[in-house]
């Protein structure tokens, strides 16, 4: 009987390990997305608020409506978005400190290409109501690492003056890809066996 190569088969199997794992915990944040996509969609038939509570989970507050005060605090960032027509332009966000120091985005309009808003001054009181977003990337390029920063955006309905309304993302745009990614590493995993096993083969056949 042959001996297998002992680094050899152990460098393969440390490989097909590590790739097995990787597509279980995509299937466990597969679970766990099905699973926030599902509170955020429970969350469109909860009661609208007033203000944020800050005992409010940021699952729980996604998705619903609000009426929030809040000053401005920070310079404008403009993202690529639409109005209300589907016409493409973009989404004026500023950050904006509630009243208890916390500091989440505000969507205050669209604005079509070429043209630059009047935005509001820092310093200056915002109030009305919206549909609050979750959206961590965008909040660390709005709010930064500032403490009390919160990653929720509110996009205004009426949109502030000189500007349109935006049309707020949608859950259905929230991808939830990780059972793929779990086939894919599965299938790595499968394909490396296979190689190896060819490889020993070829080696048994030579000798």
């Amino acid at each position: 009987m042959r001996r297998l190569p002992i680094l050899a088969t152990l460098v393969v199997g440390l490989a097909v390990a590590a790739m097995i794992a990787l597509g279980l915990w995509q299937l466990r944040r597969a679970e766990w997305k099905e699973g926030l996509l599902a509170s955020y969609r429970a969350a469109r038939h909860e009661p609208a608020l007033y203000g944020l509570p800050a005992d409010l989970p940021i699952e729980r507050a996604a998705f619903r409506r609000a009426h929030i005060l809040c000053r401005i605090s920070g310079a404008p960032v403009q993202v690529g978005g639409f109005g209300r027509g589907e016409q493409p332009g973009f989404r004026n966000i500023l950050g904006c400190t509630l009243i208890d120091g916390r500091r989440i985005m505000a969507d205050l309009g669209w604005s079509p290409p070429g043209v630059k808003p009047a935005l509001p001054a820092i310093g200056q009181r915002i109030e009305g109501d919206g549909l609050l977003i979750p959206d961590e990337v965008l909040a660390k390029r709005v709010l930064g690492g500032a403490p009390g920063a919160v990653p929720l955006l509110i996009v205004l309905e009426g949109g502030a003056p000189g500007l349109s309304p935006s049309v707020a993302p949608s859950i259905e745009t929230i991808p939830n890809n990780h059972r793929s990614y779990a086939v894919q590493w599965f299938l790595f995993a499968a394909v490396a066996l296979i190689i190896y096993g060819l490889a020993l083969w070829k080696r048994s056949r030579a000798r």
